[in-house]
C-alpha cells in the first residue's frame, strides 16, 4: 500500500470517529449484538480457516472461536454501565451544592495489532472494546492468517450494514509491520494497542513516546510446586498449559520448581501426563499438540534443545521434529542463565528443576524480567499467601495453572510482559480518558 494510500486509511478512521463517538450507549450496544448474530455462521468456517493457517488443533480453534463470542458478550454487558462514575462531592468539605461526575470519553482513531497464536480472541479483546466506547479501529491483523482474519473482519461489517453504522468504523490494515510503524506515528491515531513480541513492544515504546501505548508482551511463566498436593492431579493439570497448541502461549507451563519431596512423584506423573496429549495433525479433533507456526521456528527449537542438552541438561522427555511439528519436550537440569529458563520459548518444551523449600521455588520462579502469568500449588494456607505477595506478574493463579483465564475478567502483564488489563471493562479504560466534571450551584 502506497504512502497515501495509509494516509487515506487514517483520514476514513478520523472521519469515522467523528461519526461514532457521538453515539448513544445503545447504538453501540446494538451494534455489538449485531455483530454477536454475525458470527454465528462462520464460526466454523473460521475455525477451520485458522487451524489451516496456523495450524492450532481444531478443537482448540473451535474453541477460541467460542472464546471470542464470550469477550464479545462481556463486552456488551461492559457497555450498558461504562462511561460515568459518580463522585460523592456532597460529602466533601467545601463543595455544598455541587455535584460531580467522573466521565470517560474515547481518545479517538485505534491501531490494534494483533498475533497469530489467538487471531480471533485476541483480536476481540481490542476490536470490541474499542468500538464500544465509541473509538474507529484500524485493525493490523497477523500476517499468519489473512482469511481467518477477513471472515472476521466481514462478520464485523455484516454488523456493521444492518444497524448503518458509519463507513470505514472498522479497518483491516496491512500487515507488513514498517507499513504498520508509519500508520503508528501517524497524528491522527490516537491510542496503539499491541499484542507480541517484547522487541517489538520495546520498539513501539521508543518510536511512540507521548502517544497512549497499550502493550501485551511475552512471558516465561512459571509455577511452583509444594510438598503434600496430589503429584498426578497437579501434573494433569500443568501438561496441557505446558505444551497445548504447541505451547504458542504467552501464559504457557515453561519453568515448573518442584520441592524436592514430592520430586519423585511428580516427575513420572508429569511426563506421563504430557506423553498422553495427542501429538500430529491439527484437523484430527483429538489433537491437543500441533505443528508450530512454521517449520523455520521448529528448526530453531529443535537446535535450541540440541543446544541445552550439550550444555549437560537431562532429558526426560524428547521426540523426533518432523517439519514444523515439534513434539513435547522436558528438560531438567537447566541453568538458570539459559534462555530456555530466561526467556520466552513459545513452544511445546518445559523445564522442570528441583528446589529444596517452596520459599526457594517462589524466589527462583520470581528471578525473572516479565511478568505475566505464574502459579503455585500447595495445601498451605501461609504458603499461598506468600506466592501472593512474592509472585510479581499480572496475574498470579492459586492452585491452578498459569493459561486459566475467563474472557470477562482482567488479563496483563508488569516488567517486560507490559502494562495495563484487557478484558473487556479494563481494556475499555485504555481507549478512553477521563474528565472530572463538576457543576456547582446556579448563582
Amino acid at each position: 500500500m502506497s504512502a497515501e494510500g495509509w494516509e487515506g486509511l487514517a483520514d476514513q478512521s478520523l472521519q469515522a470517529f467523528g461519526a461514532w463517538s457521538g453515539a448513544s450507549r445503545l447504538i453501540r450496544r446494538r451494534l455489538l449484538e449485531a455483530w454477536l448474530e454475525a458470527l454465528a455462521p462462520v464460526r466454523e468456517p473460521m475455525a477451520l480457516e485458522m487451524t489451516r493457517e496456523t495450524g492450532k488443533p481444531i478443537t482448540l480453534a473451535r474453541g477460541e472461536v467460542g472464546r471470542a463470542e464470550a469477550t464479545l458478550k462481556a463486552t456488551i454487558d461492559a457497555v450498558a454501565s461504562f462511561g460515568a462514575e459518580s463522585i460523592p462531592y456532597d460529602l466533601m468539605a467545601g463543595a455544598d451544592g455541587c455535584r460531580a461526575t467522573l466521565r470517560r470519553f474515547p481518545l479517538g482513531p485505534v491501531l490494534a495489532i494483533t498475533p497469530f497464536n489467538f487471531p480471533v480472541n485476541l483480536a476481540m479483546h481490542k476490536l470490541a472494546p474499542a468500538l464500544g466506547v465509541g473509538c474507529s479501529v484500524l485493525w493490523k491483523p497477523c500476517p499468519q492468517a489473512p482469511r481467518t482474519s477477513r471472515l472476521l473482519w466481514e462478520s464485523f461489517e455484516a454488523a456493521r450494514l444492518r444497524v448503518a453504522a458509519p463507513d470505514h468504523l472498522l479497518q483491516l490494515a496491512d500487515p507488513d509491520p514498517v507499513r504498520a510503524e508509519a500508520l503508528a506515528r501517524d497524528s491522527r491515531i490516537s491510542a496503539v494497542s499491541f499484542t507480541g513480541s517484547e522487541r517489538v513492544g520495546r520498539h513501539l515504546e521508543q518510536v511512540l513516546a507521548g502517544k497512549r501505548l497499550l502493550l501485551e508482551l511475552g512471558g516465561n511463566g512459571a509455577v511452583v510446586v509444594d510438598e503434600g498436593v496430589d503429584a498426578a492431579a497437579v501434573a494433569g493439570h500443568l501438561a496441557p498449559a505446558a505444551v497445548a497448541g504447541a505451547g504458542q502461549s504467552c501464559s504457557k507451563a515453561q519453568r515448573i520448581y518442584v520441592h524436592q519431596r514430592l520430586w519423585e512423584a511428580f516427575v513420572p506423573a508429569f511426563v506421563k501426563a504430557v506423553q498422553a496429549l495427542p501429538v500430529g495433525d491439527p484437523m484430527d479433533p483429538a489433537t491437543v499438540v500441533g505443528p508450530l507456526i512454521d517449520e523455520a521456528t521448529a528448526i530453531r527449537m529443535d537446535a535450541s534443545l540440541d543446544r541445552v542438552v550439550c550444555a549437560g541438561a537431562s532429558v526426560l522427555l524428547r521426540g523426533v521434529r518432523e517439519g514444523a511439528l515439534l513434539p513435547p519436550a522436558i528438560l531438567t537440569g537447566v541453568r538458570e542463565e539459559d534462555p530456555l529458563q530466561g526467556e520466552e520459548a513459545f513452544a511445546p518444551v518445559t523445564v522442570l528443576t528441583r528446589v529444596a523449600t517452596f520459599d526457594e521455588g517462589l524466589d527462583r520462579a520470581a528471578a525473572t524480567r516479565f511478568g505475566l502469568r505464574a502459579s503455585a500449588y500447595s495445601r498451605d494456607q501461609r504458603h499461598l499467601r506468600l506466592a501472593e505477595a512474592k509472585l510479581r506478574a499480572g496475574g498470579v493463579l492459586l492452585n491452578l495453572p498459569p493459561t486459566f483465564r475467563l474472557d470477562a475478567a482482567p488479563f496483563g502483564g508488569v516488567g517486560a510482559s507490559g502494562n495495563g488489563f484487557e478484558g473487556p471493562r479494563w481494556a475499555m479504560e485504555g481507549f478512553t480518558e477521563g474528565r472530572l466534571i463538576v457543576e456547582g450551584p446556579a448563582l
